[in-house]
């Protein structure tokens, strides 16, 4: 996911839950001579850092806000298509319902133009390797794209 907007103009980004909290290390700062801090997000899901410049703690701080993107963005994604298998399955369950094995039909096997061809459905829609919905017709070795067939409901013989 390398063409994400940084994640402070990303409107997945929960900036609110995710605070970066920056303390003051006064032991390891005495030692060094200048300023170091430790740091972690008000998220609990970055370790705190040991205690170092400011410059570093951004820096981490801005690596763990990358995963939290990245997993925003994933979640998304798989709510998505979580929907879209749904609507495939829905589309298959209503075609079942509405047209019963035998059914006469027109289809194509390429995207519909022309004429068509006319047969019969010969097994109940499905739908194939989990992303698009079909039905097998009598005369084709292939199923049919849902989308490429349409019912006859007339009841006459199709051939």
């Amino acid at each position: 996911m390398t063409d994400l907007p940084h994640y402070t103009n990303d409107p997945l980004v929960d900036l609110q839950a995710h605070r970066l909290l920056l303390d003051l290390d006064l032991v390891a700062s005495a030692q060094a001579g200048r300023a170091l801090k430790s740091g972690t997000c008000s998220c609990h899901g970055m370790r705190a850092t040991p205690p170092l410049d400011d410059s570093a703690v951004f820096k981490q701080f801005d690596a763990h806000m990358a995963d939290v993107q990245v997993d925003a963005h994933e979640t998304v994604a798989e709510a998505l298509e979580q929907a879209r298998s749904q609507e495939r399955h829905a589309v298959v369950t209503e075609w079942n319902a509405r047209f019963p094995v035998g059914t006469p039909v027109r289809y194509w096997t390429d995207p519909p133009k022309g004429g068509g061809k006319l047969s019969r459905t010969r097994a109940a829609a499905q739908v194939l390797s989990g992303d698009t919905p079909v039905v097998w017709v009598e005369d084709e070795e292939s199923p049919i794209v849902l989308t490429h067939i349409q019912p006859i409901e007339t009841g006459g013989n199709p051939s």
